[in-house]
């Protein structure tokens, strides 16, 4: 009988020269075999004349038969067993930044990853920031508020907008000083006031407003001067 490893398809054979090895790829795994068998998906043989494939390693996939060589998964994927037929995309909130890897990593604080199948994590945007590994999404600022700076891992990078401020809108990366003929006394405000009738503010930024000199008045709210008393008032 040809040995395990090898194989004989003729009839009426008269040496062991006859008995051929398993070609790379496949295996012959018994004796007195008359055909060789192609390695299964998730195995490869690089060698002739086995008995066995092998099993694709961890970090590695074969996708089809016969093959002679397993092939490290790609970066932005990732597998964590062995004789498997593929890779698995790193997860949303996950990044896999090199080949053959048997897991994938979580993003850090400060980064955040909506896609699967990615490389790395991209950094918080400015008027924003991230606060748990392994998301999925950046967290705005909320209105009063504002963050100047990429990559912040909490709500404290957000900063109150400061008196004479004001932030409108969610996920700003800077403060807008009140414009004349508004104000505003305190801090983290997502809006400026008008003046009052009678009262003026003629800055922008303003932290209070002023009320209108003897001799002058101011009969409209919203306004950045007085008017001069009329000739004969």
């Amino acid at each position: 009988a040809c040995a395990a490893g090898t194989y004989n398809p003729d009839t009426g054979s008269t040496g062991a020269s006859a008995c051929l090895d398993a070609d790379a790829g496949h295996y012959v795994a018994g004796t007195g075999s008359a055909s060789q068998t192609a390695c299964a998906v998730g195995t490869y043989q690089s060698n002739t004349g086995h008995s066995s494939c092998t099993d694709a390693s961890a970090g590695y996939y074969v996708e089809s038969t016969a093959a002679t060589a397993q092939t490290a998964c790609a970066a932005g994927t990732y597998q964590a067993s062995t004789a498997q037929a593929s890779c698995a995309d790193a997860s949303a909130g996950y990044y896999v930044d090199i080949t053959a890897s048997t897991t994938q990593t979580a993003c850090a604080l400060g980064t955040y990853q909506p896609s699967t199948g990615q490389t790395s994590c991209t950094e918080a945007s400015a008027g924003y920031y991230v606060d748990i590994t392994a998301s999925t999404t950046q967290t705005a600022c909320a209105a009063g508020t504002y963050n100047p700076d990429t990559g912040s891992t909490g709500a404290s990078a957000c900063l109150d907008a400061d008196a004479g401020f004001y932030v409108a809108t969610t996920g700003q990366s800077s403060q807008t000083a009140c414009a004349a003929g508004t104000y505003q006394p305190s801090t983290g405000q997502s809006s400026c006031l008008p003046t009052d009738p009678g009262y003026y503010a003629d800055s922008n930024g303003s932290v209070s407003q002023t009320a209108c000199a003897i001799g002058t008045y101011q009969p409209s709210p919203n306004s950045s001067g007085c008017l001069d008393a009329d000739a004969g008032h």
